[in-house]
């Protein structure tokens, strides 16, 4: 086993939780903050010359950054973090980080929220934000419990359907990590 796979691990049955999930998951989405990435080959490669922090596949600061650049590019088998030295993160490691980054696009507003939809009880932003209130134990009750279905315009009908679709996607990337690292 990888030291990031087994630090992942560690984070994951800690109760107190080293790594702040939340703040991963709720991160940079779309933002540029200038790390270079790139594919090569099945690789994603991320460029950590410039980073501020020592390139560590298990520390939080690094943790965070792949997460957002496989969410923003898609997901791989492999990440590359490029420094002096090529660190590769793949395997079991490379599939937690890859399940992270599926639940934390599946989090992101399809659209930017304005007009009606912003003040929508059922606005994909509000939903995600039970559904992550008590995470690593997302509460999918009270995150569905905030959809409704009251409403017979088709944009809505589309936002709520996408909205259970993504909750359910999220529901089941976490039992995946959680059988993953029940194994480990």
């Amino acid at each position: 086993m990888t030291a990031a796979y087994l630090i992942i691990i560690r984070t994951m049955r800690n109760t107190s939780m080293d790594v702040d999930f939340k703040q991963i998951l709720r991160g940079s989405m779309g933002k540029d903050d200038g790390v270079e990435h790139h594919f090569e080959g099945d690789a994603l490669v991320i460029e950590c010359f410039d980073c501020e922090y020592t390139p560590e596949p298990g520390s939080k600061e690094c943790l965070k950054c792949m997460v957002d650049r496989m969410s923003e590019s898609g997901g791989t088998k492999r990440i590359v973090l490029r420094t002096g030295r090529d660190l590769e993160i793949s395997g079991s490691s490379g599939q937690i980080i890859k399940s992270i980054s599926s639940m934390k696009s599946c989090s992101t507003s399809l659209s930017n929220s304005k007009g009606r939809c912003k003040r929508c009880p059922s606005s994909r932003n509000r939903v995600m934000e039970a559904l992550w209130e008590d995470f690593p134990f997302p509460d999918y009750v009270s995150a569905k419990a905030t959809l409704s279905d009251g409403s017979t315009d088709e944009k809505c009908t589309r936002c709520i359907a996408s909205t259970q679709r993504a909750i359910s996607q999220i529901e089941s990337d976490l039992e995946d990590i959680r059988k993953g690292v029940a194994r480990g």
